[in-house]
């Protein structure tokens, strides 16, 4: 029997929500899997196997401890911090549960999507889409005001996340610390009022935009001209180097051709939806 599943990209952090916040978005990683005597996978054209250790292998190992053959196509960019390899990993998990008739359901996926994360935030929003948070032991449905519309402005170098993770201090102060609490509130509520005036107290973050900056320069260049452009709030996306900006229909052309400007030739701005369906 063949399994198959699809799973969105996902955009964590959102600014001061560092590793606990999420949102869904409408770019899409398909996977099919069916049991077979090792395990392979077919991707843009070629089969390979997969060793042991490999993301794909171990997702499937956690579904079903057998192996499988698994077909890819996968819609996201990867090392872009939109949630590449947690949309893979939700996929095929989620094609393999269905290739042996299981009735093991998203709850079960997102378990195992973010045992191999090792974090929830790409997990949650990914396996159930939209915009969510993430506690331990805990996931929460937030509102996000109807007119907003996400835009993402992703260069072409990537950016590994471990590299990203690397350059995050091992502490903060205490008033960084508040600053990012205070930052965290105005975002959920903002976001779920569409409001630029209250949007406007969540900008910028110390515990992880701070740190990175140095890495991917760029992104920092697409937030200034997005914001520059009219969007409500802008961010890095993930451990970027994507910037994800939030528009509304009056300005989410000007944003586009802004971060457009920024990027030229070397990167691509994307129109996106929110996703509501998650794993499907």
């Amino acid at each position: 029997m063949i399994g198959s599943a699809s799973a969105p990209a996902s955009s964590a952090n959102l600014g001061p929500g560092f590793d606990t916040l999420g949102l869904a978005l409408s770019l899409r990683c398909d996977a099919t899997a069916e049991e077979s005597d090792s395990m392979t996978l077919t991707e843009d054209g070629s089969t390979k196997r997969l060793d042991e250790d490999d993301m794909i292998a171990r997702a499937i190992r956690l579904a079903v401890d057998k192996p499988m053959h698994v077909n890819l196509v996968n819609a996201v960019p990867r090392a872009r911090g939109l949630g590449s390899s947690s949309a893979v990993a939700a996929a095929v998990a989620g094609a393999a549960l269905k290739a042996i008739g299981s009735n093991d359901g998203a709850a079960r996926v997102y378990e195992i999507v973010t045992e191999l994360e090792g974090h929830a935030d790409n997990a949650a929003a990914t396996v159930f889409g939209g915009f969510v948070a993430v506690a331990e032991g805990g996931i929460k449905r937030l509102d996000l005001h109807p007119t907003l519309l996400p835009v993402a402005g992703i260069p072409i170098e990537a950016l590994r996340t471990d590299e990203a993770r690397a350059a995050l201090p091992p502490s903060v102060s205490l008033a960084a610390a508040a600053r990012s609490l205070s930052r965290l509130a105005f975002l959920i509520e903002g976001l779920s009022a569409g409001s630029a005036d209250i949007l406007s107290h969540a900008a910028g973050d110390e515990l992880h935009e701070g740190p990175r900056a140095a890495l991917s320069p760029v992104t920092g260049d697409l937030i200034e001209a997005a914001m520059n452009a009219g969007a409500l709030h802008a961010c890095w996306s993930g451990a970027g180097p994507t910037a994800l900006a939030f528009t509304t229909s009056e300005n989410r052309g000007r944003v586009i051709g802004a971060m457009g400007g920024v990027l030229g030739v070397t990167g691509e701005v994307l129109a996106l939806n929110v996703d509501y369906d998650g794993l499907v």
